[in-house]
């Protein structure tokens, strides 16, 4: 006589779990009521974040950086560095570089202090930011108020760099929590497409900011990626002209000694214009040599001048991040049925246990 098959545990299992999955869903819909009051309450909150919401206006410039340096010698320069002549090194420019210093208190506080006009009234950027959000107000006052007459840093109060603190952590947000910046920078690894946003509370406001960050960021990167090469070009430019004085005026000497002197009679006269002669010989020697390195670090300077090439720019009018009210009261209801399903479900669970 054949044995019956036992069910194997797993199929028990099973059907166990489905049958207290339907006692759930019969003790949800017999207590519905305890759902439905945290679905209310969840819509409710939802309703209220809706109507407290403050649309967002983001203003995207995008731009690229040219990545050979004076755009277009690096076969030259690799050519150069197979015979010791030319330093063979990548010509990519350091993105991240310059996204550090788009989000620089130096390239910040620059941007800050240049005059916009908002609603008739021309002032900084920086008093309109904050009268927008409301970080002029004094602690112990609600109509005392704090506003930036000066742009000369070097003379700022303690108050005046305080707030001027207050108002770059504004910019750039908490280090813990990014997403509150006004200010995100990124650049896109294939592309190396750059990108620079400011998103505030007005329109105004972030159309002005990130132009001047742009501004400012192209400028300090620009002049910091030529300094050295400029100084060069500037000591060498005077040297030029210091050679060319002397040379000018050794020329006027040996002129003026000739038209004195012009039998030229006596051996010593014709030792005096000799030796003139030998110095404007040199000192045009000199200046051709001078002339071809005021040359060179000229050619220098152009070839190592970033190229920032702008590909879009913010334009008026910004459509607004909006909340979707559908999306929100959707969330509502699937968050408040959740809790509420919980908790009737909890209490049966703890009804089952001390029965």
């Amino acid at each position: 006589m054949q044995e019956s098959p036992v069910p194997a545990s797993d199929a028990i299992t099973l059907m166990d779990l489905v049958r207290q999955i339907r006692l759930w869903i019969a003790e949800i819909i017999k207590n519905w009521y305890i759902a439905a009051f945290f679905v209310v309450l969840a819509v409710g909150y939802q309703v209220y974040k809706y109507s407290k919401y403050i649309p967002l206006y983001t203003a995207t410039i995008t731009f690229n950086v040219d990545e050979d340096e004076g755009g277009g010698n690096q076969g030259l320069t690799g050519i150069l560095g197979q015979f010791g002549l030319g330093a063979v090194r990548p010509s990519r420019y350091n993105l991240d570089k310059i996204l550090a210093l788009s989000k620089s208190r130096r390239v910040i506080q620059e941007s800050l202090f240049s005059k916009i006009t908002m609603d008739g009234k021309e002032d900084y950027i920086a008093n309109h930011l904050l009268t927008q959000y409301k970080l002029n107000l004094a602690a112990d006052s609600k109509t005392s108020v704090f506003y930036f007459t000066h742009d000369s840093l070097q003379i700022f109060s303690p108050e005046e760099n305080a707030m001027l603190l207050t108002l770059y952590g504004t910019i750039i947000g908490p280090p813990d929590q990014p997403k509150k910046a006004l200010l995100t920078s990124s650049y896109n690894e294939d592309s190396n497409i750059m990108t620079l946003s400011v998103t505030t509370t007005n329109e105004t406001i972030s159309l002005a900011l990130a132009q001047r960050m742009f501004d400012s960021l192209s400028k300090y990167y620009i002049n910091k990626a030529i300094e050295k090469s400029l100084k060069t070009f500037s000591l060498v430019s005077m040297k030029r002209d210091s050679v060319l004085g002397v040379l000018k005026a050794t020329e006027y000497q040996l002129a003026s000694f000739k038209d004195a002197h012009r039998s030229m009679l006596m051996r010593t006269d014709q030792i005096t214009e000799l030796r003139l002669q030998r110095e404007v010989a040199a000192l045009s020697a000199m200046y051709a040599e001078v002339l071809k390195n005021v040359e060179v670090a000229d050619f220098t300077v152009k070839n190592k001048t970033p190229f920032i090439q702008v590909i879009d720019t913010p334009l008026a009018p910004i459509q607004p991040a909006r909340l979707s009210f559908l999306r929100m009261m959707l969330i509502g209801v699937i968050v408040g049925g959740f809790i509420g399903s919980a908790l009737i479900i909890a209490r049966r669970i703890y009804l089952n246990t001390f029965k």
